[in-house]
């Protein structure tokens, strides 16, 4: 009885660590992605799904690798919001993110259910570019693109129209469905929102996911000549866990 109860604590004791290991500690995934062969290239840090509350472990993570890192580019795709989350909370994140190319943000499903207030104003503040529904030269011939979530917003297909149609094009959006209604215009694309499941069983993956993924949970997909790259993002939702699915920040490498 005695061996069996140790066993038993320390099988819950091995979950609860792999779960606290899970949520708190920051992983970086690298990636490379050849859309043209000219010599020139970026790099680019996809933050999403931050569900900040200020300036937490996560957080503070990601502003020391982001450092590290000098990414030209920071693209965020969504759900800074978080229920309970402050501007002054919002703002010390977000004044910490620093690219020389730009800091771009678009909208996700929760900044549609806990809105917040002024939030164009506080993105300004910060120096972070609103893309939603908007477009960026990057370069010649290099496009950045903006859309709103599919699920919650109201995504503009139509600001693809004033683009060259020869020119490369990387767009973002929050909910990864929504690349099978771009992924004949656009080359490269960036969506968060799964989480990557939060909770992944070997073998068998995410047990839930929330509407707006399609097939796309996360990894690299792609779609005729259209690339995706969905991450598991760096905040939780609904349940403030993680097993098998670390909070991430995606360094890419794009030569064009």
């Amino acid at each position: 009885m005695r061996k069996k109860f140790i066993l038993i604590i320390s099988f819950v004791f091995i979950i609860l660590t792999s779960i606290h290991l899970h949520t708190t500690t920051l992983t970086v995934s690298r990636h490379s992605v050849t859309l043209a062969q000219t010599g020139k290239k970026i790099k680019l840090a996809h933050v999403t799904d931050l569900h900040t509350k200020g300036l937490g472990r996560l957080e503070q993570q990601l502003i020391r690798i982001l450092e590290v890192e000098k990414p030209d580019i920071i693209a965020i795709t969504g759900d800074l919001a978080t229920p309970s989350g402050t501007i002054e909370g919002y703002r010390d994140v977000l004044m910490k993110l620093k690219a020389p190319q730009g800091v771009f943000f678009v909208s996700g499903n929760w900044e549609y259910w806990e809105p917040i207030p002024n939030l164009k104003d506080l993105l300004n503040e910060s120096g972070i570019i609103d893309l939603t529904n908007h477009v960026k030269k990057i370069d010649n011939g290099l496009w950045l693109i903006g859309f709103d979530d599919g699920e919650e917003g109201q995504p503009e297909l139509e600001i693809i129209q004033g683009i060259p149609s020869q020119d490369l094009k990387i767009s973002l959006f929050h909910s990864p469905s929504f690349f099978d209604k771009v992924a004949s215009n656009v080359h490269l694309n960036f969506a968060g929102h799964s989480h990557g499941g939060q909770i992944r069983i070997p073998l068998m993956g995410s047990i839930w996911v929330p509407e707006g993924i399609g097939e796309y949970d996360q990894g690299w997909f792609e779609k005729g000549t259209a690339k995706m790259y969905v991450s598991r993002g760096i905040g939780t939702s609904i349940l403030p866990l993680r097993l098998n699915c670390s909070p991430e920040l995606a360094i890419v490498e794009i030569r064009y």
